[in-house]
């Protein structure tokens, strides 16, 4: 452009201005739920988040001292648990875990509420603790009499039923074997409860009866984040088109974000029908809180974690960022056990650490043993996520192969199929799967420069 004319630069100057204000107007005037603007939005996220892990500290905003927003978890946060009948169990377990580390649910309807699809004769679990059928609330007084005989509406009677008769074994039955579907109708009236019992809480948290919540970690990440903004965080799932947060992994969304949703009549109306054949009651979340113009930050996904500590998937991105959510603790024991184990915990718990925490061994010494028998540090995978190799003639082949291949963390060897997997991640592993022709060993050299990043002696 430089050799151009004086009079054909600044036509181009121009031409390229005019196009330039025309598209940003056009992107601006598309509704907020737009396929362009989604894609836009979740094309741009993905790019700004992939340049902050490369290239930048992303989590040194949380640095910060004193914190910008202090906040009590106890008093400030709104906490909506889900549970069923098939899975109510969990619930006493769930109490009893926060009750050891900080007990930041607090009082219940005043801090907490406990969101189910049934009513018992005395109507709590354990004997103590209320749970509010919303499923029952939802049927009867958020949808019209033309959805009535709702399929979803058939089922939770029959469950109900069940109930009704002392009729465990079926109720369990039933519960177990539509209770997902249930579970989608919990999520919209669960929140709108929770806003009624407790409108002044600077924040939300949609959490399952099989998850438990760091509280130190929680206070950091919250505690600089200004409630009065519209937040919606968790960890990121799903495509461009419905981006949203994985329910197992916590749910946060600010006060400003609730209120805005309940000041919509129209749109909360529609999502109690959209429920009856969402499949996922946090995708729904998701879709009705972009018809607000509210979209999922990817910025803070990274803290959040779908999986228990054995399986939790460490990438070498987030080794030194603090983790807020634990996920997928069913088995008898594990939810005591993370209450337990974090009972004194003053301190944020960063990914890293869950070696350190609830493996039998630390990290170091994992990454200086070359080969660890009847052990996977890749864990069970799906799809592309990790390269893998067949023939392969023994471990230490195995692991001169991911010691060769860019980004790998973690290698398994199967000595009786001779397939070798690669991972960019690291897990802890389940000491009692089904290991026993496996090898495993995890790349030092490319996890303890990684490690040294935190700052820390040793995880």
């Amino acid at each position: 452009m430089v050799f151009l004319p004086r009079p054909a630069r600044r036509r181009f100057i121009l031409v390229f201005a005019s196009l330039f204000i025309s598209l940003s107007a056009t992107y601006l005037l598309l509704p907020p739920g737009s396929p362009i603007k989604l894609s836009v939005n979740f094309n741009t996220s993905r790019l700004l988040n992939s340049l902050r892990a490369s290239i930048t500290n992303r989590d040194a905003w949380l640095e910060q001292r004193p914190a910008p927003y202090p906040l009590s978890l106890r008093e400030d946060v709104g906490y909506i648990v889900k549970t069923g009948y098939g899975t109510r169990h969990r619930v006493p377990a769930l109490i009893n875990a926060f009750s050891h580390s900080g007990d930041l649910l607090g009082e219940e309807d005043s801090n907490f509420i406990v969101v189910g699809d049934w009513t018992a004769a005395n109507e709590t679990v354990d004997g103590s603790l209320s749970v509010h059928n919303v499923v029952n609330l939802m049927m009867e007084t958020r949808v019209g009499p033309s959805l009535q005989d709702h399929p979803r509406f058939g089922k939770y009677r029959s469950l109900q039923e069940a109930i009704n008769s002392a009729d465990d074994d079926k109720a369990s039955e039933l519960g177990q074997k539509f209770g997902w579907e249930l579970d989608a109708l919990k999520f919209i009236t669960g929140m709108e409860l929770a806003y009624r019992k407790m409108p002044s809480k600077k924040w939300y948290v949609i959490l399952d009866d099989d998850t438990f919540l760091i509280g130190p970690s929680l206070y950091l990440l919250l505690s600089h984040l200004d409630p009065a903004r519209s937040w919606y965080i968790g960890n990121a799932v799903g495509d461009y088109k419905t981006r949203f947060a994985h329910g197992g992994s916590g749910i946060l969304l600010s006060g400003e974000a609730v209120r805005r949703l309940f000041d919509r009549p129209d749109i909360v109306a529609q999502s109690y029908i959209n429920s009856l054949d969402e499949t996922w009651g946090d995708r729904l979340v998701g879709l009705t809180l972009i018809k607000l113009g509210i979209y999922l930050d990817e910025r803070y996904s990274h803290h959040f974690n779908g999986e228990p500590p054995e399986m939790a998937r460490v990438l070498g991105d987030r080794l030194c960022s603090p983790l807020v959510s634990l996920h997928g603790l069913r088995k008898p024991g594990a939810m005591e056990k993370i209450g337990r184990v974090l009972s004194k915990r003053k301190h944020p718990v960063v990914w890293g650490e869950l070696w350190q925490l609830f493996a039998n061994t630390s990290l170091q010494i994992a990454g200086s043993e070359p080969v660890r028998q009847m052990r996977d540090y890749v864990g069970p995978t799906t799809g592309d996520e990790t390269t893998e190799w067949d023939e392969i003639v023994s471990a230490d082949a195995c692991r001169l192969k991911c010691r060769n291949r860019k980004s790998c963390l973690a290698w398994t060897y199967d000595r009786e199929t001779r397939a070798c997997r690669a991972s960019p991640w690291i897990v802890i592993g389940d000491e009692k799967a089904e290991t026993e022709t496996r090898e495993s060993g995890l790349d030092w050299q490319a996890v303890e420069p990684l490690l040294q990043q935190c700052g820390r002696e040793s995880m």
